[in-house]
């Protein structure tokens, strides 16, 4: 699930078990830690900060101006940043003649974000910084200013959409946004205000909607003081996430690599910020709302650009340039010798080759090294990053290959030298590596190459990039594929690497080899909890519980089972560990062990728990709850003799497991068997999946006739259809939807409405009207997911709201019957994903108390959608009066 739709109602992130660069000369306007940036241009940074407003509604927020005038002088002093006046500007709600700032009114804060767009080139630094309060104001985020008036806020505040136009002018590949905004902390009278979803923002932010998280725009970042919003927390008279910030651009971030080198860039920024904060959340916090403050990044991870000095070590960084350019002036060493040293020893180069060479030129600047011993040892280290050319030529030819197997199945026509040109650029971009001259000239003319001078121009690119650890083990092909792709603007065609395959299998394949747990990090007690074991799997029948904590992981030998290296980790504390990190050790080939230690509530000591990992099937079929045996209870009213059952994902059968087909025909039949009289079947949140699975699911409701039809670019329209045999007709049946509900969902709700078999209700569904397939791609053993095909369901209506404008007169996705449309409010959506999360949990049985926990719990949800699928086939089974319920037409 990609971070875009997590924002949607602060759905929270539980994982299923299922690189950076370094640029070898700086850009001009980059802070140095030795001279303030030569070019006119440079970083321009925006900070409004928003302590009180003239409307009485909303509260002060007195941290926001310290915040802000603290992060002021920070970047206007010359120890840390240095940025000329006019190009940093100051907004605030109160005076402060000192700083010169402007009032942070609404039309104030957009011209400053005008002006810093419009005064920013290609490769200079945009900075806003954002502290005050704010909300939501229908379905856009509203940031408050300090003229904004709550009840008019939509007009009075900054909206996130106010931001996408002066955005999408942004001409630089450098943007940071750090936004330490309490969305409470108001007065709304009888107004019901739920919490923004910040899609408005992200999108503004990013440049578009839905784009995997994979192909979002190198350079941007956007950091969040906390996910999902809190209550603001202070530490002295600034909030934590702004005097956190503070402490890592004065210089305590700057810890990558073998030494400090005198410069924060963003990545650093970024980890010291994920690692500070929630230790200090869970020491200032007194809710556990407030101990479970945690940041959250969005964008590029792989960003390395410099923002602030460190002038703990400026001076030697200075004393070290100066002792290089006298050994330029004695022609110790050559201009382009000397030249490449002061990149290195100015910035700290993220490649262990390069971290060497920038060792060598140290011991030459300090003495410990000759100028002999230096140049044999600089023409060592530089010859050891030479690739030969067999290897580029390799990389070449499996690019080719891919832009082959791409055109020869993608939706629309592409022009190979194009394709190849794409990658290049998106190669080059995402390393933050600049484009030779010569090399953009050939890429300038790719459009009419030949396959022959193709490959030439790939294996041409890829040797001047050299020999480096970022592009090892075939990441060079892997990355260049998935930059390629990004170039379509298509954002469900994509590339999954290998170690992409293990963490999403459970999404790709409905099963994973694994120990079979649901987790999320536990930031107030600061380890792994498992939210659910999985029903049949290895955890499960261990007797892993909800609500376990993960203290430690134990291997003895690595995730395919080979003993480990001399040296290796064996013991894994889960302290600070993330959860893609757990997944990295966790997942495995079936049969090999590993040791999990857990803290659990009633347990005096450590549980240690010795599994061997297996094939594990996701469960896709679900019931209203679970029985005593963990197995499904589906009647949702057992006296009517109405089930319900819902659907998480469309999976295929598999030799380890069965299939979503499989599974709900198992069910279907057992429940007519007891007398079944109305069905619901829930796809609110189902992504998609499988065709075929769809189609099968399809022909169990109906009698006979069209299900769907594919048509691709290349190749036959390729119609599926139902037949009488095997369907189940004797009841009727409601589809529940929602504007998540996509692909696979949206074929089987449309089917089922189009041949009048059932009435679906809730609100008009996502629009995803193309057919995606997921093939092997065995040069590098990752898998592709093309854009193959559109599909339209027996009605020849249209589903794919990209074909549109995506207006809401228009015709795109799946809308409800007639008086059956539900839209439910933010709240209401995140309530209803909440609750249905917790219904796949396996309970934890054995505490008395846990009945007791129940009823001190919020009030039970209402779920007026399916209350209303319930109420109206128990009309319809009445009105039927126990005759066979017959399809309309």
């Amino acid at each position: 699930m990609s971070k875009r739709v997590l924002l949607a109602g602060w759905l929270g992130a539980v994982f299923a078990l299922a690189a950076g660069a370094y640029a070898p000369a700086r850009a001009a306007d980059e802070p140095t830690a030795n001279e303030p940036a030569a070019k006119p241009a440079g970083p321009f940074v925006v900070i409004v900060g928003v302590g009180e407003s003239f409307d009485p509604a909303i509260k002060a927020r007195p941290t926001a101006e310290a915040d802000a005038k603290a992060l002021y002088d920070l970047v206007t002093d010359k120890k840390y940043f240095n940025v000329p006046a006019d190009r940093v500007k100051l907004l605030l709600s109160s005076a402060d003649p000192k700083r010169k700032a402007q009032q942070a009114s609404r039309d104030n804060i957009l011209k400053a974000v005008e002006t810093a767009i419009a005064q920013t080139g290609r490769d200079d630094l945009v900075w806003l910084a954002y502290f005050g309060r704010g909300s939501s104001a229908g379905d856009k985020t509203c940031f408050f200013t300090s003229d904004t008036t709550f009840k008019d806020r939509a007009k009075t505040g900054l909206v996130g959409s106010d931001l996408d136009p002066e955005l999408k002018k942004l001409k630089t590949q450098r943007l940071l946004f750090t936004m330490d905004v309490h969305f409470k902390g108001f007065d709304a009278g009888k107004e019901t205000v739920v919490e923004p979803n910040l899609l408005d923002v992200y999108d503004a932010v990013f440049g578009g909607k839905d784009k995997e998280e994979n192909m979002l725009p190198p350079g941007r970042v956007w950091a969040i003081s906390a996910y999902p919003p809190a209550e603001p927390l202070d530490k002295g008279e600034h909030g934590i996430f702004a005097a956190t910030m503070l402490d890592a651009l004065k210089g305590k971030a700057d810890t990558e690599g073998y030494e400090p080198d005198g410069l924060v860039t963003v990545d650093e920024l970024i980890a010291y910020l994920e690692k500070e904060v929630p230790p200090q959340a869970r020491q200032i916090g007194k809710t556990t709302k407030e101990k479970e403050v945690v940041p959250e990044v969005f964008g590029s991870r792989t960003s390395h650009f410099a923002i602030t000095k460190n002038p703990a070590v400026t001076a030697k960084v200075d004393a070290r340039l100066k002792k290089l350019g006298e050994l330029e002036a004695a022609g110790t060493v050559s201009k382009e010798v000397a030249e490449k040293g002061r990149a290195l020893l100015t910035r700290m180069p993220k490649l262990k080759a390069q971290q060497e060479l920038r060792k060598t030129y140290q011991q030459l600047v300090d003495g410990t090294l000759s100028a002999n011993d230096f140049q044999t040892r600089r023409t060592e280290l530089e010859e050891g990053q030479k690739l030969s050319t067999n290897a580029a030529r390799l990389f070449a030819g499996k690019i080719v290959d891919a832009i082959d197997f791409v055109q020869t199945k993608y939706i629309k026509e592409l022009n190979p030298g194009e394709m190849a040109a794409s990658a290049v650029r998106g190669l080059y971009r995402r390393l933050e590596e600049p484009i030779p001259a010569e090399l953009e000239g050939q890429l300038k003319e790719a459009k009419g190459l030949s396959t022959t001078k193709m490959t030439q121009l790939l294996a041409d690119a890829r040797l001047r990039l050299g020999k480096r650890e970022d592009l090892d083990d075939g990441k060079d092909v892997d990355l260049t594929i998935i930059r390629m792709l990004g170039s379509l603007n298509d954002p469900y065609t994509t590339y999954f690497d290998r170690e992409t395959i293990k963490k999403m299998e459970s999404q790709l394949t409905g099963e994973f080899s694994g120990i079979g747990i649901q987790i999320r990090r536990d930031s107030v007690r600061d380890g792994l909890l498992v939210v659910s074991p999985i029903k049949g799997s290895p955890a499960y029948k261990a007797g892993i519980k909800a609500g376990d904590l993960i203290t430690e992981i134990r291997r003895t030998v690595d995730n395919e089972g080979k003993p480990l290296a001399a040296g290796e980790e064996k013991t894994f504390s889960t302290k600070g560990m993330k959860t893609e990190k757990a997944l990295d050790i966790i997942l495995g080939k079936p049969g090999t062990p590993i040791t999990v230690v857990v803290q659990r509530e009633g347990e005096d000591k450590p549980l240690v728990f010795d599994l061997i990992r297996a094939r594990v099937s996701v469960e896709t079929v679900l019931g209203i709850k679970r029985n005593d045996d963990d197995s499904w209870s589906y009647y949702v009213d057992e006296a009517n003799k109405i089930a319900y059952v819902r659907i998480t994902q469309f999976a295929s059968r598999t030799p380890f497991a069965n299939g979503t087909f499989e599974d709900i025909k198992a069910a279907v039949e057992k429940l007519e068997k007891s007398g079944l009289k109305g069905l619901v079947l829930d796809l609110r949140f189902n992504p998609g999946g499988t065709l075929r699975s769809a189609v099968q699911i399809c022909d169990l409701f109906i009698d006979d006739g069209a299900v769907v039809t594919v048509r691709p670019r290349v190749g036959r329209v390729e119609p599926y259809g139902g037949t009488s045999a095997g369907s189940h007709l004797s009841f009727p049946m409601v589809v529940l939807v929602n504007r998540y509900s996509a692909s696979a969902s949206e074929i089987v709700s449309a089917c089922l409405q189009d041949h009048g078999r059932a009435v679906v209700m809730g609100e008009r569904s996502y629009g995803k009207g193309s057919v995606q397939q997921v093939e092997d791609y065995d040069p590098t053993g990752g898998k592709f997911k093309l854009t193959t095909a559109r599909y339209y369901p027996p009605s020849n209506r249209n589903i794919d709201k990209l074909a549109t404008k995506g207006g809401d007169d228009e015709e795109w996705g799946v809308k409800p019957n007639d008086g059956f449309e539900m839209k439910l409010s933010r709240e209401e959506l995140s309530d209803l994903n909440e609750q249905l999360h917790k219904n796949e949990i396996v309970p934890r049985r054995d505490l008395p108390e846990a009945k007791e926990k129940e009823k001190d719990a919020k009030p039970p949800f209402k779920d007026r959608q399916l209350e209303t699928a319930v109420d109206y086939l128990k009309n319809q089974i009445k009105t039927a009066q126990g005759n066979p319920f017959k399809r309309n037409g």
